[in-house]
């Protein structure tokens, strides 16, 4: 199947655009409704939330804030002004590496690792919630759109 170009155009499908529209204002939706109970419901915001399961999900609970950079999809300076607040919030603890004192290290104090875990239990219900609409018989369906769309654009470069 060939891609559509900014040298073919004129001959783009314009269902391509109102999916796009589609996605993106559902994306921000469902993400507007999620941070706003998340911070109703437990000390965290949406943005800390991500941070702390990239945390959790990394061998050993230890992640360098360069790979916590990548894994979250944000730049260097992000991630170390939400890290520094979550410092603030009892959270997460940072600490340079003995061989490069150049490279940080992350992990949760157990406090983070509670807060993690009781937002992880409601957080789940919420998308459960928000995304039940889109009915069981359907689901298959639409994960596998997903997946295939998402490995479409692992050859594109950003």
């Amino acid at each position: 199947m060939e891609r559509k170009t900014m040298e073919n155009k004129d001959d783009a499908d314009p269902r391509y655009l109102q999916l796009w529209v589609r996605m993106l204002s559902s994306s921000t939706r469902v993400t507007q409704i999620l941070n706003k109970r998340m911070k109703e419901h437990t000390p965290l915001t949406l943005a800390k939330f991500d941070v702390l399961v990239a945390i959790d999900r990394a061998p050993g609970g230890v992640i360098t804030m360069s790979e916590l950079s990548r894994m979250l999809l944000v730049s260097n300076a992000n991630t170390t002004g939400m890290v520094g607040r979550l410092m603030k919030d009892g959270l997460v603890e940072k600490w340079a590496l003995p061989t490069d004192r150049r490279v940080y290290s992350v992990s949760m104090t157990s406090e983070g690792r509670r807060v993690l875990k009781n937002a992880i239990t409601i957080h789940k219900g919420w998308v459960d919630e928000l995304l039940g609409g889109i009915g069981e018989e359907n689901l298959e369906s639409q994960i596998a759109l997903f997946s295939h769309f998402k490995k479409s654009l692992s050859g594109i470069e950003a």
